[in-house]
């Protein structure tokens, strides 16, 4: 029962370093690379990474997502917001039935520091923020209906 209690702990150091609420920021200099909505915090392994060669491959200036968490398959890529996945100008063919398990902004612009991603068309209820260069696997588990780069921290 001891081990099971410091294994809770643990796993709760570690989501509080990457589970956190939309708030407004000046200063992104440091801070989380990824805030979750609360309603929805992942309950298993969560990991942010920056972007790199070796990272789930996203280009330039693109926001990206897949339904698994290793990103081997169905990639759906943005380089602009878009109000609805499913209708939208570019369509993600599993938006509808399956959930996001692996995002990475790979936006360019530094006026944008994240991304916003929402359960919602038109960017309602939102789930979570990936910081721009910054991609996280195993998270938000759910599924996704529109993006929006956003200047702070704040969806």
């Amino acid at each position: 029962m001891r081990k099971l209690s410091v294994l809770v702990v643990a796993v709760m150091a570690l989501l509080s370093l990457v589970v956190g609420t939309a708030s407004a920021s000046s200063d992104l200099s440091s801070g989380p690379n990824v805030l979750i909505n609360p309603a929805i915090a992942a309950e298993g392994a969560v990991k942010t990474y920056a972007i790199s060669p070796q990272a789930l491959s996203c280009g330039a200036g693109n926001m990206c997502a897949w339904p698994v968490s290793d990103g081997s398959s169905s990639r759906c890529s943005w380089g602009s917001a878009d109000p609805d996945w499913q209708l939208g100008s570019i369509r993600c063919s599993w938006s509808s039935s399956r959930a996001v398990w692996a995002v990475a902004n790979n936006g360019q612009s530094t006026a944008y520091a994240g991304v916003c991603l929402y359960a919602g068309a038109n960017y309602g209820n939102w789930q979570i923020w990936v910081r721009r260069g910054f991609g996280v696997e195993g998270a938000p588990g759910v599924r996704i209906r529109s993006h929006r780069w956003v200047s702070g921290t704040t969806c």
